[in-house]
């Protein structure tokens, strides 16, 4: 494989945008323990926030254990940012929705996702539909090779 691209592709996968999004958290320091929250419970309340989602259904997201997960959204609800419930007949299923201050932390994570996607569209402006083509055909044919490992 071509040296440089190889190189590129491991900093893309290795990338978490982590600094950016701690620094736009840190801008917002009027929203308690919102410095505590880790990457992956962002994007879990991202989640919450755009589906009715049962404690359950986050193992679809999420590579973590069960007990982890409960942990993480155990953590979520002492902050209040979550909180729990049930649906009416149904005690079993454990239902998570966003609480008006974990949709004000929504709101910052989603307006970092914004400035994001408005960045990403301005690096790509300087290149043809050709070559944005030619691009995706080489990333769908490297993806093709990963996905048959799996």
């Amino acid at each position: 494989m071509n040296e440089e691209l190889a190189k590129e592709l491991k900093s893309y996968r290795e990338h978490s945008n982590e600094r950016a999004i701690k620094e736009l958290i840190g801008s917002h320091n009027d929203i308690e323990n919102l410095n505590k929250l880790s990457i992956i419970e962002l994007d879990v309340i991202a989640w919450i926030a755009d589906y009715n989602l049962k404690i359950n259904d986050l193992l679809r997201y999420i590579n973590m254990t069960q007990g982890a997960i409960s942990k993480l959204v155990n953590r979520l609800v002492e902050y209040g940012f979550v909180e729990k419930y049930h649906m009416k007949g149904n005690q079993k299923d454990t239902y998570l929705r966003l609480t008006n201050l974990g949709r004000e932390v929504e709101a910052v994570h989603h307006q970092f996702h914004q400035e994001l996607e408005r960045r990403l569209e301005q690096a790509l402006d300087q290149f043809t539909e050709q070559d944005i083509r030619i691009t995706v055909s080489v990333l769908k044919k490297i993806n093709a090779a990963r996905n048959q490992l799996d």
